[in-house]
């Protein structure tokens, strides 16, 4: 009976292990499970935020003409030019242009952009993989545009380069002799990733200073101002 009653306990024993290790490999599992799913999601998040140099869907897109104070009607020889979706480049646009005293245009897509996000990413990499040049609105002549030295060139990253819109500006405008400085914001590539050759390729007769660039986080412009200004202090273009 003694060795009976034995053996029903080291089997009980052996039930309650064998229970123990199923459950800790189920919670291992679904562990598992639960962080590769939070990876995908982070890494969808990084490839959309890259995309469109944006922090995520929630945005609030700029469409329409340059407003009127962003016209030029200076007689400044730098100007300031720049595309904006969500506002961050026109943020750091009006910052530059305001420390320098430089004259202040926007490129704006004649067919404007959608509000929604994903539309707007796919839109941009067809616009990217057919190299178009999309119409686009800017109040800025031929005339106008001879007579600056200096233009500050400002974009987002959209799919690791400068946006189609900006292609038709630097292949609609003669910037020859000119002397071009980019600023831009990005949610990854903090180089401008292949905003450098572009920029080099499209405006072969102007002086491309991609090394004095100014690039900052698309989600740590809002407390940058400071470090915008400072920026073009440094430059030599402070008024």
């Amino acid at each position: 009976m003694k060795t009976k009653r034995w053996m029903g306990i080291l089997l009980g024993l052996v039930l309650l292990l064998a229970l123990a290790g199923c459950g800790a490999n189920s919670q291992v599992q679904n562990e598992k499970k639960n962080e590769s799913e939070a990876l995908s999601q982070t890494q969808t998040a990084e490839t959309l935020s890259e995309a469109l140099d944006e922090d995520g869907p929630v945005l609030t897109p700029e469409t329409g003409a340059a407003d009127p104070e962003e016209k030029t009607t200076g007689d400044s020889k730098t100007l300031v030019i720049y595309f904006s979706y969500t506002g961050h480049l026109d943020s750091m646009a009006h910052w530059i242009a305001d420390e320098s005293g430089a004259d202040l245009v926007r490129v704006t897509a004649k067919e404007a952009y959608p509000e929604d996000y994903d539309e707007t990413v796919d839109r941009a990499k067809k616009e990217q993989n057919e190299d178009a040049r999309p119409e686009i609105d800017i109040d800025l002549t031929d005339e106008q545009m001879a007579e600056y030295d200096t233009v500050f060139f400002g974009f987002p990253v959209w799919w690791y380069d400068i946006p189609m819109p900006m292609y038709t500006f630097l292949d609609t405008y003669d910037l020859s002799g000119k002397t071009i400085i980019p600023f831009l914001s990005h949610e990854g590539s903090s180089n401008g990733a292949n905003a450098r050759k572009t920029m080099e390729g499209h405006a072969a007769n102007a002086t491309v200073r991609f090394d004095d660039a100014l690039s900052i986080r698309g989600g740590e412009v809002d407390s940058s101002e400071q470090a915008v200004r400072d920026w073009v202090d440094g430059l030599g273009f402070g008024k």
